[in-house]
């Protein structure tokens, strides 16, 4: 039976303040996973990148809003005439975007069915329907079986009221209805539809000049949940505490794939626990190895040094890694399990930065203060220990303030007791995301303001170490220089 439901899938424009990081020109990958699993199904899907295609950037003040135009997106959602608008919200500080993109739907044509889904979703469901009045439905979670499940809906062959994992509108009132299982073998799902949009978009040298991303490079999952607490994190809502993950043949010919069809030379793996099962990436090294696929990766989204052995960090090298992103957070042992409760022992982080300098893989590390329960020695502490890392093995320093994002135990706690300062706007969570914002938390223990003080001297130090740093080894900033004159050109300019 040929199947005539079309389904557009947006990814909204976005906008950045001063302070938030500045865009990036990613695959919209959680777009094209549902993508792949609708066009394996035989319905006719298409994928509308507002944020890449035809990208311009317009400034509004102090604000800046990269994507097509509302006016141009309204006329491709009229020109392709879907039945189903599917709309990515990939952060809470860009959920106005996916409202507004729900807005133009209706006004083209009230009939099409608008599905929203996105981590902000899982945080707020209710509450976001309230805000959205012309979203349908909502997807509570992984998305890919959800929205097939809504176009039989749409096609009359299943009720709505029997989708798991969504929220949705009946006769004026909102309902949750029973949450959806996460996918257990991640085998099941294709590959992401690469084919449904314009990979030189992304890969070419035309590509548009968002931040400095390398050559032909893309982002890939290799699995999904964790088993961690952090009081920070919300990928649980999302994506579920269990890991589970593709297996290793399914990431070989993935990444052979991508390498062999589009010609991409560097991969950032996103996942939240890359290296948790060890033999398993232990394995996909190997493969990688063993069958001499030449490509680069770097792990941008951290990975737990206490999950990296001596072993495993040489056959990463020799597979092709040239960064490795810790997630470190505190420089505090203490704040690590009595706030935080990262259950990491700083101990083996320095031991694992040590290997790394001495294999020659590149590191970095994510860092957090402004914890409710830290006081402001403990954050010199982490701001201490930064600068140790990057003295001793050239660690780069990834300094945020705490944030506390909707549906955390962080919120939770900061909303009982009063801590947080001002409303939580979209603006605000864009710019606290870098030391540049305003931190949102005042406790008992200090301020806003303290916390932001010594976040930019944290900064100003770690700038005079680098600029050291840089030129301790005269030959390897020429080699930089000559790889890629735009990072030293940008650092001088920071400097």
């Amino acid at each position: 039976m040929v199947k005539t439901m079309k389904v557009l899938l947006v990814n909204p424009p976005q906008t950045f303040y001063p302070g938030s990081d500045p865009p990036a020109g990613n695959l919209p990958l959680g777009l094209m996973y549902i993508a792949a699993v609708l066009d394996e199904a035989g319905y006719k899907v298409e994928i509308l990148d507002a944020f890449m295609k035809g990208a311009s950037f317009r400034k509004d003040v102090d604000v800046t809003t990269v994507g097509m135009p509302y006016e141009e997106i309204k006329e491709e959602i009229r020109r392709r005439k879907p039945n189903i608008v599917g709309i990515a919200n990939p952060f809470t500080c860009q959920v106005e975007h996916a409202i507004k993109v729900g807005n133009i739907t209706k006004e083209v044509d009230p009939d099409i069915l608008t599905v929203a889904g996105g981590p902000h979703v899982p945080a707020v469901p209710v509450q976001f329907m309230e805000e959205a009045e012309n979203i349908d439905i909502a997807v509570v979670g992984e998305g890919e079986y959800a929205m097939l499940d809504i176009i039989k809906v749409h096609e009359g062959t299943k009720k709505i009221n029997d989708v798991k994992g969504i929220v949705h509108r009946e006769n004026g009132v909102i309902k949750q209805n029973a949450p959806r299982p996460f996918i257990k073998n991640l085998d099941e799902l294709p590959f992401p539809a690469y084919h449904l949009v314009d990979m030189e978009q992304y890969l070419g040298s035309n590509k548009i000049e968002y931040r400095s991303f390398k050559d032909r490079s893309i982002s890939m999952i290799t699995s999904r949940g964790c088993p961690f607490n952090c009081c920070f994190c919300s990928v649980h809502l999302h994506m579920g505490k269990t890991f589970r993950a593709h297996s290793v043949n399914y990431v070989i010919k993935h990444i052979e794939h991508v390498v062999n069809k589009y010609k991409v030379k560097t991969i950032f793996f996103e996942d939240d626990n890359l290296t948790f099962d060890l033999k398993r990436f232990e394995a996909i090294c190997d493969q990688i190895i063993e069958n001499r696929i030449k490509f680069n990766w770097e792990t941008p989204n951290g990975i737990r040094a206490d999950y990296l052995t001596r072993e495993l960090l040489e056959k990463m090298k020799k597979s092709g890694c040239q960064s490795v992103f810790f997630g470190i957070e505190s420089g505090d042992q203490y704040v690590l399990d009595k706030i935080i409760d990262k259950s990491l022992n700083l101990k083996t982080v320095e031991e694992v930065a040590k290997i790394c300098k001495e294999i020659g893989i590149t590191t970095a590390a994510f860092y957090i203060i402004g914890f409710p329960g830290e006081k402001k020695e403990h954050m010199l502490r982490t701001v201490e220990l930064a600068l140790r890392l990057k003295k001793e093995y050239d660690v780069g320093m990834l300094l945020h303030v705490a944030t506390p994002s909707l549906g955390t135990r962080l919120y939770k706690e900061c909303l009982e007791k009063g801590y947080i300062q001002g409303e939580l706007t979209s603006r605000a969570f864009a710019e606290v995301r870098q030391t540049r914002g305003m931190p949102l938390i005042n406790t008992e223990d200090f301020t806003a303001n303290e916390v932001k003080e010594i976040a930019a001297m944290a900064v100003q130090r770690y700038k005079k170490l680098s600029l050291i740093n840089y030129f301790k080894n005269p030959w390897k900033t020429l080699r930089t220089a000559l790889h890629n004159p735009k990072i030293v050109l940008k650092f001088i300019e920071n400097i």
